[in-house]
């Protein structure tokens, strides 16, 4: 795989787990926290810029911080996805990155592979399940103004509608939100 030292990720970590019970990007999957699945992906990949947002009080950053990512905090996960766009967008803006990849913590399954793909475009670019439009997605610098504008928890899907997609498996991109999205103990 091709270093992006050029790009900025980002892995947005600031959710409230509401809909899971606890937190659950510190639910141990494979004998570590969920939400450090995508880290530990991304982390040999040569992205010239890392970034998480993090809850103000969460556990994971120093996971993160181990891996050498920078720890943007979070006051306001009530805010919505959208929140931590602006806040991801707010700390790019500061370096000469000619785009934005937005990963999620939540997403544990998503391969190297396919972030790869969706790097390559260096278009507006998503990932497509078949069905749905998400990230990982690929921003443009041009395009972080619109990134700006979102709003709520939804984050940037209305923007992605008119993205480049990029299909995989829908099992690489699932996302876990209860605890029945879980894969089974062995």
């Amino acid at each position: 795989m091709t270093a992006f030292a050029d790009i900025a990720i980002v892995v947005l970590a600031a959710g409230m787990s509401t809909r899971f019970g606890s937190d659950k990007l510190m639910v141990q999957l494979e004998g570590i926290p969920l939400g450090l699945h995508i880290g530990k992906t991304i982390s040999p990949m040569g992205f010239g810029w890392r970034y998480v947002i993090c809850g103000a009080d969460s556990a994971l950053s120093a996971h993160y911080a181990a891996l050498g990512f920078t720890i943007i905090p979070n006051d306001r996960a009530e805010a919505g996805q959208a929140h931590s766009l602006h806040l991801a967008v707010q700390a790019v803006s500061a370096t000469p990155a000619s785009a934005l990849m937005v990963t999620l913590a939540d997403m544990p399954f998503v391969p190297a592979t396919h972030i790869d793909r969706v790097a390559r475009t260096g278009v507006l670019a998503c990932s497509y399940n078949g069905n749905a439009v998400m990230p990982p997605a690929l921003f443009p610098r041009d395009s972080w103004p619109d990134l700006r504008t979102t709003s709520g928890d939804r984050g940037a899907a209305a923007l992605l509608k008119s993205a480049l997609k990029i299909e995989t498996a829908s099992n690489m991109l699932r996302d876990i939100d209860t605890p029945a999205d879980l894969p089974a103990s062995k």
